[in-house]
């Protein structure tokens, strides 16, 4: 069972238990009138929170399901015939060599420092580029609008930048010099 479907099962056992608890009210009611309608408005008040949970699980999955697997695609990435999507290659404080594709996250542990080493399209690499971390700032080029090179992690982030709830979700922009886009990834900071 994936760790997203856990949730969702969750919030059909909570809606069972709403239908239950209003089928309780309903019997208490013929028992009893003002402690059956206080069991009923508790029982509507309930199946109200499983219904808002039960709307933010199935139609709103990005406010679920950003701590878990899913990603933070912008949707589809359009790329011209025979051409293969932009790649952005990082390096961490150890050498090794990560990929991120346009469009895509990369998961980075809170305490690894890592830094943007160049921009690849079709295995070239690609002239002419800037690749801004949104919310970072070199402390010794402050006004940089290309953060190649440079060696970050976590603690360097300007959390108001952040595109998540969580204060996590970064997004990297890569534009030619002109100021035009080539694409974004997205870094997300783990524990």
């Amino acid at each position: 069972m994936s760790m997203e479907m856990i949730p969702r099962l969750l919030i059909f056992v909570n809606a069972g238990l709403a239908i239950l608890c209003l089928l309780v009210g309903l019997v208490v009611y013929q028992i009893n009138k003002t402690k059956g309608l206080v069991s009923i408005l508790l029982a509507l008040v309930f199946s109200a929170v499983v219904g808002y949970y039960c709307y933010l699980s199935f139609f709103e999955t990005s406010k679920l399901s950003t701590g878990m697997t899913a990603g933070l695609k912008t949707g589809p990435v359009t790329v011209s015939p025979g051409q293969s999507p932009i790649m952005v290659k990082i390096e961490t404080e150890d050498g090794s060599q990560l990929n991120v594709e346009d469009g895509d996250y990369l998961d980075v542990k809170n305490n690894v420092a890592i830094k943007i080493t160049g921009v690849f399209q079709n295995g070239n690499q690609v002239e002419n580029v800037r690749v801004n971390v949104i919310g970072f700032a070199p402390a010794d080029n402050p006004g940089t609008k290309n953060d190649t090179g440079y060696l970050f992690s976590y603690k360097d982030m300007i959390r108001k930048f952040a595109i998540d709830d969580e204060k996590t979700t970064y997004k990297v922009e890569i534009k030619k010099n002109d100021g035009s886009s080539l694409g974004e990834v997205y870094l997300r900071f783990i524990k």
